[in-house]
């Protein structure tokens, strides 16, 4: 076990500051569970501890980070390897190899293992993430990114180091890979091994996290302390802060203002069961707070999306997409969820042409796909990437807006306004001169979704577009697609995010193996056991909570 000691640690990047006098002191077998609002220097503190941020040309650090009255200014990277382990918030950063084996082994052979133990470690650290058998000898730029982000975690946990730093390690992973990373992480605390972890997901991990700090957007330490007692003392304020807190938790400040009095702090359904609610009041908050929009399908609408017997792969050899059957009606705001690997991000690339079709074929608005011109498919497609950073093209936040107002040649005041507009809808008007690639991740993600917003575009296309965002930033993006719906847009959304499907989208597809398992109305999914069973997802809280009201009791839950 390590000591570490931050002190007075502030860190510039650009001449921005990004952290402000953090000072904190951990031994390497806590769990901490980091919060705070996007671009408030979570990721950045991570960086630090690893001795990675000192090292950047464009960085100004003061203050010092000590483990074991040693300044990681005076170590070696390789040797805060051996103390920290550290998932990337943007995976595909990590990998040094191009095969998922070799990378796994690649960290093992820095540590000069012996060869021999070798595939034993390796293929228990792939088992732990449930990384597919099936896959580990693909090209790892093949992989989908849930696959991306498992690997990762295979390839961190299998170097024995003492604490793992883990940046978002559920964002791109379905509700089964979520589970699972958070069993296996549980599994790794509780033989000593220490976790920091940044992460907006918190319903499977609040039950086993003990310590929680929260960095403002100024990027000081707002609080730090045992986790329950800080969401009990400080809940209100990190709502107010739009930073994202337990549904749990949600309820209980609902019941708490209610007059409900309770005996503990419940982070969990099950928690939740042990108090004895009235099922009337319950019921009544939840309906408050998880209130769905109208999900009257378009009848009558024409189909802007039609697929017939498509199939579709990477290569010959290879199908992602087996005969797929859809249709997507205009104006509706569509979701199309699956597990890691199932085809969602391959179906949305052969809409754009990115991939090409094998067999079966693909209409928008009633005609062929084969028969629009490039331009003028783009003109009426937008298309946002799963990984942000594979679509900018500029060196500034406000070129990359303009970049995009540029193809549709606007006059150059009429330019600029749209730019400044679009940079103030998405909170990103203070970082207007910054490198796109400069930005963290939520940032990049609200950067990706504004360069879509020009033009009259008939239908966007969003992969994973809540990825890395607090919850008030959700809430805007998700505000502004809305408000584009009802404009008349079809909004196709692909998402593991099955509380936001809820609440926004009127129609769903599930995708399992290349295949549709079910097309229709959102709230009737819900009743399908089995299909959620076998695609590996999970209810939405609402339908939970909901369903554990109907089972528990009549007077009390």
């Amino acid at each position: 076990m390590a000591i570490i000691d931050v002190r007075n640690l502030s860190v510039k990047i650009n001449g921005e500051t990004v952290l402000q006098d953090i000072n904190i002191k951990f031994n390497t077998q806590e769990r901490i569970l980091i919060l705070g609002e996007s671009g408030s220097g979570k990721s950045t503190l991570l960086l630090s501890l690893m001795g990675i941020i000192q090292r950047d040309d464009n960085a100004d650090v003061t203050g010092d980070i000590l483990v074991d009255g040693i300044s990681v200014n005076d170590m070696q990277l390789s040797d805060t390897a051996r103390i920290f382990g550290i998932v990337f918030q943007n995976p595909e950063s990590q990998f040094c190899s191009l095969y998922p084996k070799d990378e796994v082994a690649f960290g093992l052979e820095n540590q000069c293992i012996d060869p021999d133990i070798m595939p034993e470690i390796i293929n228990k650290s792939m088992e732990d993430f449930d990384f597919p058998k099936e896959k580990v000898n693909h090209l790892i730029n093949t992989l989908s990114g849930g696959e991306l982000q498992r690997l990762a975690l295979s390839s961190i946990s299998a170097i024995d180091s003492k604490m793992l730093l883990l940046d978002e390690p559920t964002a791109n992973l379905d509700p089964k890979g979520r589970r699972q990373v958070v069993k296996s992480s549980k599994k790794a605390g509780d033989k000593g091994k220490g976790l920091m972890v940044v992460e907006h997901n918190l319903e499977n991990w609040i039950s086993f996290l003990d310590r929680l700090i929260v960095i403002d957007r100024g990027g000081r330490i707002l609080c730090d302390g045992d986790i329950r007692e800080m969401f009990y003392k400080h809940g209100e304020l990190l709502r107010e802060k739009g930073i994202w807190c337990p549904h749990s938790l949600r309820i209980y400040w609902e019941l708490k203002d209610k007059g409900h009095i309770f005996n503990g702090v419940p982070c969990s359904i099950g928690e939740l069961k042990k108090e004895k609610i009235s099922q009337t009041l319950l019921k009544k908050v939840i309906e408050d707070n998880y209130k769905t929009p109208n999900k009257t399908a378009n009848i009558g609408k024409r189909p802007i999306l039609e697929l017939e017997k498509l199939s579709a792969g990477y290569t010959k050899d290879r199908r992602i997409l087996k005969e797929i059957d859809l249709t997507v009606n205009e104006g509706d705001f569509f979701a199309l969820v699956g597990g890691n690997g199932s085809g969602k991000s391959t179906l949305s690339k052969v809409i754009l042409r990115l991939v090409d079709i094998s067999s079966g074929s693909l209409s928008i608005s009633g005609k062929k796909l084969t028969v629009y011109k490039e331009r003028e498919l783009y003109d009426l497609i937008g298309y946002v990437f799963q990984n942000p950073e594979h679509q900018f093209l500029e060196d500034t936040v406000w070129s990359e807006v303009a970049y995009s107002i540029d193809q549709l040649y606007f006059d150059e005041k009429n330019r600029n306004e749209k730019v400044n507009s679009l940079l103030k809808t998405f909170h990103l008007d203070n970082y207007a001169a910054n490198n796109p690639f400069s930005l963290s991740g939520g940032q990049k993600r609200r950067l990706s979704v504004a360069t879509m917003l020009v033009g009259d575009r008939k239908i966007l296309i969003l992969d994973e577009p809540t990825f890395g965002q607090d919850e008030k930033n959700t809430i805007m993006l998700m505000k502004k697609l809305t408000e584009l719906n009802q404009q008349g847009m079809t909004i196709f959304m692909i998402t593991h995010d099955l509380d936001l499907v809820d609440s926004y989208a009127n129609r769903i597809a599930v995708m399992s193996q290349g295949e549709i398992l079910y097309n229709g109305d959102t709230e009737e999914l819900w009743n399908e056991n089995e299909i959620i069973r076998k695609s590996g997802l999970d209810l939405p809280y609402r339908m939970k909570l909901m369903n554990e009201v109907n089972i528990y009791g009549h007077e009390t839950f």
